[in-house]
């Protein structure tokens, strides 16, 4: 993911390059070790320049078709994997969205067959995607760039299609994936398993698991009034194409605040919070032996010792987490990213006004109790054991599991992706 984490999704009379969801390790420079909320992952040894790549249907019925793209580490030019081995490497083309010349759709092998296995080389700021019964359309602009699907604009090609996708980064320090549900959530449960000094495991969507998180936010939609029954994405036989999240309901209106979804979702909660910290310590640990930092509400602005401040933040900003004061500035120091951080996963978790120590006094139990919470993270999380549901959701309190969706490895083998 970029370093702005999440591009809140497409504009309606375009389609992005690539709106990703996650933080500065998946599009940051090739040379960037994974981070996460509690700081960077070291590895005294360089990682393999390449691995393999299995790519396996393991229950589908028709046929399934992947794609990898990403950006060439070194170079930072765009590439696909081609189906036969080798990458292909587009060239600037002279006109915007000029359709890929290369079909670069890899058919995988009926559900059971086993999995096609290809040599990954290093890329960062890349996807594997996946398509059922149909492939996917990308196109190039000048540059190049390359122009990928869609999942919230209806007028993109792929937008009724049954495709999704997983990232992941593999540079000179290690190949890092997760299991991404901070833009959507599909109908196609994408699972992966990271084979290297140890072999790490992340389990796809459950069965049904797509249209329970749909019913549950329609029925919440008829509880409050926001619209989150807007978030579910169906086919034209009314079947459940995929739940994309907030943002990216509400980035179209991004420069029309007054119109935008959900843009009074936080607001009372934001005001209660204020107004408790203007009186209370807010205690944030910085987690890592990085101490403890204490912030009080003077006017407007929340400051914490050390000298960080922020802004009143507004429902767009929680929901982005990189917006206003939550913007990820690539330049801020550790201290704090590390403050935004647990701050952002508070908001969003509503555990701000119950639990004066972050991220430690709250456990799981807590998060979400608030009728004010962030409704998409709460019911994807009640029907996936895994994954991230808004960009800071790795923020845990000490010695709890990471339930992240994120595998990591700095001497990779075999990085296997499945769907079905």
């Amino acid at each position: 993911m970029s370093s702005a984490m999440s591009s809140g999704g497409p504009a309606p009379h375009r389609r992005p390059a690539r709106p990703l969801s996650r933080r500065s390790l998946l599009a940051g420079t090739a040379a960037a070790a994974a981070v996460t909320a509690f700081g960077l992952r070291d590895r005294a040894s360089a990682a393999p320049a390449t691995c393999e790549l299995a790519l396996e249907n393991r229950s589908l019925p028709g046929t399934v078709h992947a794609y990898v793209t990403g950006h060439e580490q070194g170079t930072g030019r765009w590439v696909l994997l081609r189906p036969g081995g080798g990458v292909y490497r587009p060239e600037s083309p002279s006109s915007t969205m000029t359709p890929l010349p290369v079909d670069c759709a890899i058919p995988l092998r009926p559900a059971g067959a086993g999995p096609v296995v290809l040599t990954l080389p290093q890329m960062y700021g890349a996807r594997v995607y996946f398509v059922r019964d149909n492939k996917l359309d990308f196109f190039l602009n000048p540059g190049p760039a390359l122009v990928e699907p869609a999942f919230a604009t209806p007028s993109d090609r792929n937008y009724g299609r049954i495709w999704s996708f997983a990232e992941f980064t593999f540079n000179p320090q290690q190949l890092y994936a997760n299991i991404s549900y901070v833009d959507l959530v599909t109908a196609l449960p994408i699972g992966l398993t990271l084979t290297g000094d140890a072999t790490h495991t992340v389990a796809p969507l459950p069965a049904g698991a797509v249209q329970r998180i749909a019913d549950e936010l329609v029925a919440q939609a008829a509880r409050d009034g926001q619209p989150w029954d807007k978030l579910v994405i169906r086919a034209s036989n009314g079947s459940v194409l995929r739940v994309i999240s907030p943002q990216n309901l509400m980035a179209p209106y991004f420069d029309r605040p007054d119109q935008m979804p959900f843009r009074s979702a936080f607001t009372g909660y934001i005001d209660r919070v204020w107004q408790k910290y203007r009186t209370t310590d807010l205690r944030i640990d910085l987690q890592g032996g990085r101490g403890v930092r204490t912030g009080r509400v003077n006017g407007d602005v929340l400051t914490f010792t050390g000298g960080h401040s922020f802004a009143k933040p507004t429902s767009r900003d929680v929901f982005t987490c990189n917006h206003g004061p939550f913007t990820n500035n690539p330049g801020d120091s550790d201290d704090r990213k590390a403050l935004l951080a647990r701050l952002a996963a508070g908001f969003n978790r509503t555990t701000l006004l119950t639990h004066p120590d972050q991220p430690n006094g709250p456990a799981p139990s807590d998060y979400y109790r608030d009728p004010s919470t962030n409704h998409w993270s709460r019911v994807v999380h009640a029907n996936t054991p895994i994954g991230y549901a808004f960009p800071y959701d790795d923020v845990r309190p000490d010695g709890r599991p990471d339930v992240s969706g994120a595998a990591h490895d700095g001497n990779p083998r075999r990085f296997t992706l499945t769907v079905g």
